[in-house]
């Protein structure tokens, strides 16, 4: 029986949860029946990453943004590695693989990681790239949401459901399970970043984007200091984020005219997240909207307990009281009494942290997601 051959299509300019996703999928899916590659738009990271991990990679990035010519190119690709799945991620991967695929009669899959609305904030770009994704669905043959509240929203916008799966993405916990790295994770970092020792540290990790609601969550921690809360052995709250992305002078300037400076870090982009995630006490996310939310998932495999915005995705797998604090979107006060209460509480840390923990470790494997996937090809190719 000849290997299953699968083309992963995406822009892959950043690294974000996409990128991770499809790095997760190729390197599990099982070699002997499989033959995986990914044609990426931008010679970056993620295509430095793939290679590094084994993965075959076809890099089309000597065209310009919308160059047609990377519609030909395109076609070629198709045409010389003759995949039996196409299998797309993003606006532009979408629209150039499903006009460059057309009359080739392969089956065109598309992972659908997140809500157009939010990803582009201007009125213009929003309108221009939904014409470009809804105006070539017609060619599309089945779409994977990475959440139950992503498959409604395609749902609402006239996708069949017989034409909708949800597969929850799969992330590789192991990395976060490294216990034993943890004190001196928390130490080198702490000194690094110029935070006391005994602080008490929230973080998040996110790209700095509209979205993200970073602003919500430096005017709760304004609040935080303003009440000059302390945990129970009188430890100061300090921030940290991690991440990088077009908002970060804002949100530095922000800081700044508030007079947080003192206690509050940019780390800027970092691939050491697991480590990152060691040295913080609480992770706190305050995004608008969120496909699922894999930052959390990671928090919660790290034993950090959360809080959380709740919204999309998010509302699958973080229960108030039970895996994880949630708010409602946009609402600093309220988010800055969700953090207060984990501040005060170490018992409540720990129930939520222990509860998250067994929640994500039985939900989000990359195993499951795996099976599920090709489960999916299967039936597609049948």
């Amino acid at each position: 029986m000849s290997k299953l051959r699968i083309l992963h299509v995406i822009g892959g300019g950043e690294f974000g949860g996409a990128e991770q996703h499809i790095l997760n999928l190729a390197s599990t899916f099982p070699a002997d029946d499989v033959e995986v590659a990914v044609v990426c738009f931008y010679d970056a990271l993620f295509a430095s990453e793939l290679k590094k991990a084994g993965i075959q990679v076809i890099t089309l990035d000597q065209f310009g943004r919308f160059d047609l010519r990377l519609l030909l190119a395109l076609r070629r690709t198709f045409q010389t590695f003759q995949p039996n799945i196409i299998h797309t991620h993003g606006i532009k991967a979408n629209f150039f693989s499903r006009l460059a695929s057309r009359a080739m009669h392969i089956p065109l899959v598309t992972t659908v990681h997140s809500s157009l609305r939010y990803d582009y904030a201007g009125a213009i770009a929003y309108v221009i790239v939904s014409m470009m994704e809804r105006g070539t669905r017609l060619w599309n043959r089945h779409y994977i949401a990475i959440s139950g509240a992503i498959a409604e929203i395609l749902r609402k916008q006239g996708v069949p459901g017989e034409q909708i799966s949800v597969i929850y993405n799969g992330t590789d916990l192991s990395p976060y399970r490294q216990t034993q790295l943890r004190e001196s994770d928390r130490s080198r970092l702490r000194a690094e970043w110029g935070i006391p020792q005994n602080a008490f540290l929230f973080g998040t990790v996110a790209r700095f984007v509209p979205v993200k609601g970073l602003p919500i969550l430096i005017d709760a921690f304004a609040h935080l200091l303003r009440e000059q809360a302390t945990d129970a052995k009188g430890a100061q709250p300090y921030l940290v984020l991690v991440g990088d992305g077009s908002e970060r002078t804002m949100l530095e300037t922000k800081v700044r005219e508030a007079g947080l400076e003192e206690h509050v870090r940019f780390a800027g982009f970092r691939q050491d997240i697991p480590a990152c995630l060691h040295a913080c006490d609480v992770f706190v996310h305050s995004s608008l909207y969120e496909g699922l939310g894999y930052t959390l998932i990671e928090a919660m495999a790290s034993e950090v307990p959360v809080v959380a915005s709740n919204v999309g995705g998010v509302k699958e797998f973080v229960f108030h009281e039970q895996t994880g604090l949630v708010v409602q979107p946009g609402d600093a006060a309220a988010l800055a009494h969700e953090m207060n209460r984990l501040l005060q509480s170490e018992e409540l840390r720990s129930q939520l942290a222990k509860i998250a923990l067994d929640h994500v470790e039985h939900k989000f494997t990359i195993e499951q997601m795996t099976r599920d996937i090709l489960a999916l090809y299967q039936k597609l190719l049948s």
